[in-house]
């Protein structure tokens, strides 16, 4: 049984539809990933540094200075102390 031009054009226009529905879901899925999700992971990774940072300075006050790190970014008293 064969198909008309008229009708594999119209099976050739709905799989392209189809396929380009599907392309745009994808580009959205992935433009809120990359930067919607992406910035609420790197604010853990933020806080996780700067839990890092607090320690060392601690660290540093604690043995007077022959361990850790000093507070070069002068946040220990306002941060670190809460």
């Amino acid at each position: 049984m064969d198909n008309s031009p008229e009708e594999q054009n119209k099976t050739v226009a709905l799989v392209a539809s189809i396929l380009f529905i599907l392309a745009f879901a994808v580009l959205v899925y992935l433009f809120f990933t990359k930067f919607m999700i992406q910035p609420h992971s790197n604010e853990l990774r933020e806080g996780h540094r700067d839990a890092d940072y607090c320690r060392m300075v601690k660290l540093y006050m604690d043995t007077n200075g022959r361990e850790g790190w000093r507070d070069y970014r002068g946040i220990y008293y306002k941060d670190c102390l809460k």
